[in-house]
């Protein structure tokens, strides 16, 4: 049995609960599209109420850094 130390590049996926202060009179209909595209522009101040992390959805690359045997 052996044991690596690998770097691995991992896509994680989580869900988070936001309170996010929306201004119509600025941003206008908080629509789905309206505020992704507000959270991505960092147009708006939020907190995250609630984190859900999904743990890894995909393996993108490693590179072995050490190898260890039992």
């Amino acid at each position: 049995m052996k044991y690596l130390t690998v770097s691995a590049d991992c896509t994680k996926e989580s869900r988070d609960l936001l309170s996010v202060e929306w201004d119509e009179g600025k941003l206008g209909e908080p629509t789905a599209e309206a505020v992704l595209k507000a959270l991505r522009n960092d147009d708006v101040m939020y907190d995250v109420v609630d984190e859900d992390w999904s743990g890894v959805t995909s393996f993108n690359g490693v590179e072995v850094l050490e190898v260890e045997d039992e």
